[in-house]
């Protein structure tokens, strides 16, 4: 017998192919995801994005240059307090860049999490086993 908490694992796991997936068609549409870091970069590769990953730090390194030209973000941060913080910071920062910003996806991911995983890093757990 399964219980409550395993349902709500796989049943978060099942969400996270969709999520990848709409992320996915949304970078076709030149959007780029910007996340905290190198950890939460892999963990969405491992679960199968393509599309332009960019890192707080390297925002911090190369300024928005580090976007490629890109001028749609979706900012992707923690689904914690700091991670808030840091969304905030960025959607002013970009937004006075004259970016096209998007926190949407962040707020879907976080009512689909329903507290459990606050932590992008750590979706990762979800992503299928290589072969």
């Amino acid at each position: 017998m399964i219980d409550k908490r395993e349902k709500l694992y796989q049943a978060f796991g099942e969400y996270l192919e969709g999520f990848v997936a709409d992320l996915n068609v949304l970078s076709e549409d030149g959007w780029s995801l910007l996340v905290e870091g190198k950890r939460d970069a892999r963990a969405l590769r491992k679960l199968g994005f393509i599309g332009k990953l960019v890192t707080i730090s390297s925002v911090g390194r190369k300024g928005i240059s580090a976007f490629d030209g890109a001028k749609k973000v979706i900012i992707l941060t923690d689904l914690d307090r700091e991670g808030a913080v840091l969304a905030s910071r960025y959607l002013k920062r970009l937004s006075h860049e004259r970016f096209r910003n998007s926190m949407r996806e962040r707020r879907r991911l976080k009512i689909a999490s329903r507290g459990i995983f606050l932590q992008v890093e750590n979706l990762s757990r979800f992503a299928l086993p290589e072969d």
